[in-house]
């Protein structure tokens, strides 16, 4: 045990949970309505791709899941001032990383279900998946390009 022999000392186990954390329901209630615009407009984004792709990313983006990068999002835009739009633009554009990471991930472990529907391998095969990520990673620069650089390199408006 790293050269020290001991037996006297016991670390105490908290038998209940600290009373100050608030659970996840109340976390995530707090920021529903930033939660639900996120949704609405990764949903929106699916009318930029083309029209041979749009279902495609129609379909990997409203997987929803918790949203917890949206979450984020929110709660440290809050805690630094008012949230507003660019808050939105951010969150999107991490949620649509988040995805196209997941779809990559789903082609590299051969899975076959995500969030209790098939994946997009599954569904497609692994050509049409890898080149939607590359579309979901390239349409994410391509909305990042779009905020301002001071909004980029200070990471709040």
């Amino acid at each position: 045990m790293l050269g020290v022999e001991s037996s006297e000392a016991e670390v105490p186990v908290r038998a209940t949970p600290p009373q100050f954390s608030p659970g996840w329901k109340q976390i995530a209630g707090t920021v529903e309505p930033f939660r639900q615009e996120v949704a609405l407009r990764l949903a929106a984004q699916t009318q930029e791709f083309e029209p041979q792709i749009a279902a495609f990313a129609q379909y990997a983006l409203t997987a929803q899941g918790k949203q917890l990068r949206p979450m984020l999002v929110s709660l440290s835009g809050e805690a630094l001032g008012k949230l507003n739009d660019s808050h939105l633009t951010v969150a999107v554009i991490i949620e649509m990383v988040h995805l196209a990471t997941l779809v990559h991930d789903d082609v590299i472990d051969e899975a076959q279900l995500r969030r209790g529907r098939l994946t997009m391998t599954a569904n497609w095969g692994n050509e049409v998946s890898v080149l939607l990520g590359d579309c979901l990673f390239a349409h994410a620069l391509k909305l990042a390009a779009s905020l301002p650089a001071a909004i980029i390199i200070k990471c709040w408006p």
